[in-house]
């Protein structure tokens, strides 16, 4: 079998996270991302909820058609698909003893609460670590479990500032940047699940579990790479782009417009610049001028002027495809349709189809990683609002009446 074939290969074979246990207590984003990868690869997740509100990410747009849906939320639908979900009121004594009993079975809990809520609810870390020593606890929180900041607020704006990301982000000639949406969310529960993965090898291994402090502020500061070693080592600051076409930008490290969107065209200097000239088809980009570094530098303005000039006639997917010919370093600025016909993509079997009550059938994004030889799966949609409440305390042997009076109780 081709590895094509094996990764596309149906039924999917078992999840590397077959047979753990996640106590899902995530909101929002990040949390709920990281939870969404260990489902998908294979982990029984159980996600619960707040009674008759649910996780916020329910109430987020958009919605499926722009209808206010609880269960129509695009962020909810894709951040928990594979999960379980039960309704636990955990502020309430029984359902704490109902949640406790769940974690001492459990290989994971997962929660992103201000530091502190666990504890105040009676569940923290020296709770859980008593009746399952075994178990992994992993928080995630603004800025961490200790410090100076840990019990302040933030959005992604802030983390993003905070960071510091932001200082290398945008134009030098305009105020700093964040990233589209919420990168620093995703970005820290891809760290989240990745390292709850490192914890649970060192479980296996017959050790005790331990308490994961997933800080955004800390993730997104670990992604800048050179920019604090480079002060800390050589007191240089690493400063945002220059604006292309103001004299000292010629458009090769910028991203440019073209006939129908924005493409990156770019030259390494071992390639012929003849090569460029034949990709935009422009008479005035020959010339000599521009065939070294120190001749671009000199004519930023008028090379600038001519790739702006040759790219205006010609499409996008004609640029990449005859670049990619021509041995021309390029890309396209792909927008949403781009990437859901993206061929490449497709060719990789990487979005996936998922059937749900509210929505139908929809094209979901895939798997962000793919392994050969173990499995990657959207076992199901995201759940409904306490949908497997009864599953789930039926395998803790709570009877059908004892659930109907916690539901007259209002504990479930």
């Amino acid at each position: 079998m081709t590895l094509a074939n094996e990764l596309t290969s149906s039924p999917p074979l078992p999840g590397p996270m077959a047979g753990l246990r996640v106590l899902d207590l995530t909101r929002q984003i990040a949390g709920p991302y990281s939870t969404k990868l260990m489902a998908d690869y294979g982990a029984d997740v159980i996600k619960i909820e707040q009674r008759e509100v649910g996780d916020p990410s329910r109430h987020l747009p958009p919605y499926f058609h722009d209808v206010v849906d609880a269960e129509g939320s695009l962020h909810f639908l894709y951040l928990n698909t594979s999960k379980r979900g039960i309704t636990l009121d955990l502020k309430s004594e029984r359902g704490r003893e109902i949640f406790l009993d769940l974690a001492r079975t459990a290989d994971v809990v997962v929660e992103n609460f201000r530091p502190g809520v666990m504890e105040e609810m009676g569940i923290g870390w020296e709770t859980l670590h008593a009746i399952n020593p075994r178990l992994v606890l992993t928080s995630i929180s603004n800025f961490g479990q200790t410090g100076p900041y840990r019990d302040l607020r933030a959005s992604e704006l802030v983390e993003y500032g905070m960071s510091g990301v932001m200082t290398i982000s945008g134009r030098e000639d305009r105020s700093p940047l964040k990233h589209g949406l919420s990168q620093g969310q995703y970005d820290a529960g891809a760290y989240a699940a990745w390292v709850t993965a490192m914890m649970l090898l060192w479980q296996v291994q017959g050790r005790e579990g331990q308490w994961v402090d997933i800080s955004i502020m800390d993730v997104l500061s670990t992604t800048l790479v050179l920019n604090e070693p480079y002060y800390a080592w050589m007191g240089g600051i690493q400063g945002r782009r220059t604006p292309a076409g103001d004299g000292t930008g010629n458009g090769l490290a910028d991203i440019m417009p073209c006939a129908d969107g924005y493409v990156i065209v770019q030259h390494r200097q071992q390639e012929p610049w003849a090569n460029v000239v034949a990709l935009l088809e422009e008479p005035e980009l020959d010339n000599d001028l521009y065939t070294s570094n120190e001749g671009r530098m000199l004519a930023s303005e008028t090379l600038y002027e001519a790739l702006k000039k040759g790219l205006s006639r010609i499409t996008k997917r004609e640029l990449f495809e005859k670049g990619a010919k021509l041995g021309v370093l390029i890309g396209i600025a792909q927008d949403p349709a781009d990437i859901l016909n993206c061929p490449h993509l497709n060719a990789r079997g990487y979005f996936v189809d998922v059937d749900h009550p509210t929505t139908g059938p929809m094209k979901y994004p895939g798997a962000p990683v793919r392994m050969p030889g173990t499995g990657w799966a959207v076992h199901r949609p995201a759940p409904l609002l306490g949908q497997h409440t009864d599953e789930v305390l039926d395998e803790l042997g709570i009877s059908a009446a004892e659930r109907a009076e916690l539901r007259a109780q209002k504990v479930i």
